[in-house]
């Protein structure tokens, strides 16, 4: 008679799917919802193993993990998982659990697993007939052993996957890829080749040339060849494809003097799997900010051309701003939120009336006070968009005064932010500089000297020596 398996899962799909394809590897199965219906066929058996997950109502994977144990503490139970619940797989095996099956699985993996699942069993019944105490000690030992590299394995996944979902972008990503098989796979080369959709040949980044990919890419399968090695001894590459949404988007490719194991393919995979998941993200992401920066930029372009006196303004700021951020060496990251900030950093002033915004006179002290509204609308029109939370607190600061006579807070000294304190210092430049209805731009001598004058007032001192000293190399 065919061993029998037992599968408990709350989800009909995921448990017809792996129902059937134990049947197709010449087993029988019962299937159970959750695990109060599981512990009712239990009586049933005997199993070869449980398959079980492990959020289920009424009764927990762990729950039934207990009480299959405390029953038969010799039956071997497989958790199945996915990324976001490998922690809890971990304590699946703690409380007993044999091994995990990672969503979304293969026929291969589950046969190599029922095919351990035999060899544990064949164990056992050979410990039983013999009753040999030491026999069963090593073999507990050798368990023990198994439970304490899956373990191992799970956490090392569970960090792999956390490396890849922190990542933003996708040359960072491509990046990791290849460290992370490297480390997986000593003395091997690792290169990741893209895949030209016009011409779906996949990219070689070093030499500039194409390679056609192998058939079994295109349906999602691991490509393995024999190639030319050093001293006419031969190496074997190894080709996993990439997927996204079912189609092949790129390959990584692992060259080394001995053919990858099972378990280190397996694992290439997932990680792969999980890049992808994140690639897909990450370009959703993209397009998403593309478009809403977009948006916004052409806002402050309208902006600038409601007036034609500060007309191109905001790219003035940005250029100004953005290298005396250079000149600070602040991070790429900060250098990003403030080529962002600088370039809008007067939109607020949509929420400004014509007849204050385009006023060709002084502005009266009513008037003034409403048009200082602008940063914090500015800061509000940006903060619920939460890609661009800091950026909002920037052009909320930005005319914030270093002796603490600015607003819209009065902040002063470093409880400015930096990047806003950057964003002060060039815009009051370019108003300086740039003509009035009611005066002539400063030239740039005295526009400096002026910064000078302001110097620890109204602008930051360091900040403020910097600027004038680059300004004044140009």
């Amino acid at each position: 008679m065919p061993d029998k398996i037992l599968i408990v899962d709350d989800d009909p799909g995921i448990r017809d799917t792996l129902s059937d394809l134990i049947q197709e590897l010449g087993y029988q199965t019962c299937t159970a919802q959750d695990g109060l219906a599981a512990i009712s066929l239990l009586n049933a058996g005997p199993f070869l193993c449980v398959f079980t997950d492990i959020m289920m109502p009424n009764m927990s994977g762990i729950e039934l993990i207990q009480k299959i144990k405390s029953r038969d503490i010799s039956l071997p139970i497989i958790v199945i998982t996915g990324y976001a619940s490998l922690k809890i797989a971990v304590d699946a095996m703690k409380n007993g659990a044999s091994d995990f099956l990672p969503k979304p699985f293969t026929v291969k993996q589950i046969e190599l697993l029922l095919s351990k699942m035999q060899r544990e069993k064949q164990l056992l019944e050979e410990n039983k007939r013999y009753s040999d105490e030491l026999q069963l000690r090593r073999l507990i030992d050798t368990l023990v052993g198994q439970l304490e590299d899956k373990a191992q394995e799970i956490s090392s996944l569970q960090d792999m996957s956390e490396r890849i979902t922190s990542l933003k972008g996708i040359r960072d990503l491509v990046g990791a890829i290849e460290d992370v098989a490297g480390d997986m796979i000593t003395d091997a080369q690792v290169c990741f080749y893209p895949l030209n959709r016009k011409s779906w040949k996949l990219i070689d980044p070093v030499a500039g040339t194409e390679r056609t990919p192998d058939d079994e890419l295109e349906h999602g399968c691991i490509a393995r060849k024999e190639v030319p090695g050093v001293l006419d001894c031969g190496n074997y590459e190894t080709v996993f494809p990439l997927m996204i949404e079912d189609q092949l988007f790129a390959a990584l490719s692992i060259v080394s003097s001995k053919m990858l194991t099972t378990d280190e393919e397996r694992k290439i995979a997932y990680f792969l799997q999980r890049a992808a998941e994140r690639m897909e993200n990450v370009a959703l992401y993209e397009g998403l900010y593309e478009n809403i920066l977009s948006t916004l930029n052409s806002m402050a372009k309208i902006i600038d051309a409601r007036d034609p006196y500060t007309s191109q303004h905001s790219t003035r700021v940005t250029m100004l701003a953005t290298s005396l951020a250079r000149a600070l060496k602040i991070s790429v990251d900060d250098l990003d939120i403030l080529s962002i900030a600088a370039s809008l950093h007067d939109i607020g002033k949509v929420g400004i009336p014509d007849h204050i915004l385009l006023k060709p006179d002084r502005l009266t002290d009513e008037e003034f006070t409403v048009i200082k509204r602008h940063a914090d609308i500015g800061a509000d029109i940006l903060n619920p968009i939460i890609p661009m939370r800091k950026e909002s607190q920037i052009i909320r600061h930005h005319h914030e005064r270093y002796d603490g006579k600015g607003y819209p807070l009065g902040l002063a000294g470093e409880d400015i932010p930096l990047l806003s304190r950057i964003i002060t210092l060039a815009d009051a430049y370019d108003a300086m500089t740039s003509d009035r209805p009611y005066r002539k731009g400063l030239a740039k001598e005295a526009a400096l000297a002026e910064i000078t004058r302001c110097r620890g007032t109204q602008f930051d001192p360091v900040i403020a020596g910097i600027f004038i000293e680059t300004l004044g190399e140009d």
